[in-house]
């Protein structure tokens, strides 16, 4: 897990100085908001990863419930926010959007790369196991 929260920061970090190198170039596609944005992608990855893992350590049957019951809350918190802000700043719609929508594609294949490794780590742990 401290492997994960790691390369997760790595990330936030990562966008963060991308968005702000970016910003003199094009001032008006980089907006102040996307550094929250990051945060805001890397809290809900964050916690979604640890009620995932949790799961899959506690009941790996569960797991693929849990995993797809997390999958469409967060997808609603998304939608819930991305529609709260083009409502309240209708003039950078455009922008935002496109941000939100490089924002969730990256930390989407971040949390399935980091999912995927878990889950495989796991297996190879269990078939060790079980050789034995």
């Amino acid at each position: 897990m401290k492997r994960y929260l790691v390369a997760l920061v790595a990330l936030t970090l990562l966008l963060a100085i991308v968005s702000v190198a970016v910003k003199p170039i094009a001032p008006q596609i980089i907006l102040p908001v996307n550094i929250l944005l990051a945060v805001y992608f890397a809290v809900i990855t964050g916690v979604q990863h640890f009620i995932v893992v949790k799961s899959f350590y506690k009941s790996p049957r569960r797991f693929v419930q849990i995993f797809l019951a997390s999958t469409v809350a967060t997808l609603f918190i998304h939608l819930a926010v991305l529609a709260f802000y083009l409502i309240t700043h209708l003039n950078e719609a455009r922008s935002f959007t496109i941000a939100f929508a490089i924002g969730f594609a990256t930390y989407l294949v971040f949390e399935t790369t980091a999912l995927v490794l878990t889950v495989n780590k796991e297996k190879k742990k269990h078939q060790a196991e079980a050789g034995r």
